[in-house]
């Protein structure tokens, strides 16, 4: 099969690789869609270390080709959205639904092959039958859709509620969809138009400027969700700008230690939770939920997708998808 990894820095290449083969537990999956990361662009741009050995890819969808023995969970045929979390399924954390801190919990592209290939091996626990309604570029979003769902479920969020999302990329959009779906009125801050654009397109009543945002602690803010990381003052604007008893949500990978006014989150009485990934808070997993809205929003959802490329163009769809001035949001790659 072809396969794609990371040469080096701002290089890919694809080539042939073994097929892989099920073990037990296991499920052979044709990938048809995959988008590209923040995380895989780090890897692309040598911010974070990756081997050479291993392809990418985490957010994807496919089609049911070969199961190994005593899988009943899904059959031969069935479109799958896929959750990327392998884990041990006994611990405490697992048993309790919050395997996403199992201590042996791994992406699928930690310590195996990623989705950005034609082939992909994953457990069968891992897999979610998609309805009708959802085809598999709009299964490709669930993985960051649910890491949203999971933020704001962190900070109680509910309907009626003002949210502000600071940050239009991927997990900005899927946060303002997140929330929008929940029944909030949403504001989101962008720094390119074209994010702006997508994010009125997808949920948001109103947007404003990263650089404009002097007066929103007027607004009676409920909940910030923070998306943007890397070594933005968001935190402390977070604080600043939420309601006295509001709630603030860190989705955003910071790469530099803040400095935050603590002094005025606990004046404010403000309280302050991280979410990392997902995990089956109830009766419905994060991917549960998140499937469900891109069957009730799939139009809206699918205003995120702005590029595809088949594998063989995997070295162009990630030189579109690290410069803004393509205007690229989400670029997907089609095995």
């Amino acid at each position: 099969m072809r396969a794609m990894f990371i040469t080096g820095k701002e290089t890919v290449e694809v080539r042939d690789v073994d097929k892989p083969t099920p073990g037990p537990g296991e499920v052979l999956l044709r990938v048809k869609a995959c988008g590209i990361c923040g995380t895989d662009l780090h890897y692309y741009e040598g911010t974070f270390p990756f081997s050479r050995k291993r392809t990418p890819g985490h957010e994807f969808a496919g089609e049911v080709l070969e199961l190994s023995e005593g899988v009943t969970r899904v059959a031969v045929g069935d479109r799958v959205a896929v959750e990327p979390l392998r884990r041990c399924n006994e611990c405490v954390n697992c048993t309790s639904g919050r395997y996403h801190i199992c201590e042996k919990m791994n992406f699928s592209t930690d310590q195996s092959q990623g989705a950005l290939a034609e082939y992909i091996v994953m457990p069968a626990y891992t897999l979610y039958r998609l309805p009708e309604e959802v085809d598999v570029e709009l299964a490709a979003l669930t993985e960051p859709l649910a890491v949203c769902v999971h933020g704001l479920h962190m900070v109680d969020l509910s309907a009626g509620e003002r949210v502000l999302v600071l940050g239009a990329g991927t997990i900005g959009l899927m946060s303002t969809l997140a929330a929008y779906a929940a029944g909030a009125e949403v504001i989101t801050t962008y720094r390119h138009d074209h994010q702006g654009e997508a994010a009125l397109a997808i949920g948001a009543s109103r947007i404003v400027r990263e650089s404009e945002t002097a007066g929103l602690e007027k607004e009676g803010i409920d909940v910030v969700v923070e998306t943007i990381g890397g070594s933005a003052d968001t935190i402390q604007k977070a604080v600043g700008i939420v309601r006295q008893g509001g709630r603030i949500c860190v989705l955003g990978v910071f790469s530099q230690p803040q400095q935050v006014n603590l002094l005025g989150l606990v004046l404010k009485d403000i309280k302050m939770a991280g979410g990392i990934t997902y995990c089956r808070p109830g009766a419905h997993s994060d991917f549960d939920r998140s499937i469900d809205i891109l069957r009730r929003h799939g139009d809206r959802a699918r205003k995120v997708i702005s590029h595809q490329f088949p594998l063989a163009d995997a070295p162009r769809a990630f030189a579109t998808a690290a410069d803004k001035s393509t205007k690229s949001l989400k670029v997907q790659v089609k095995p």
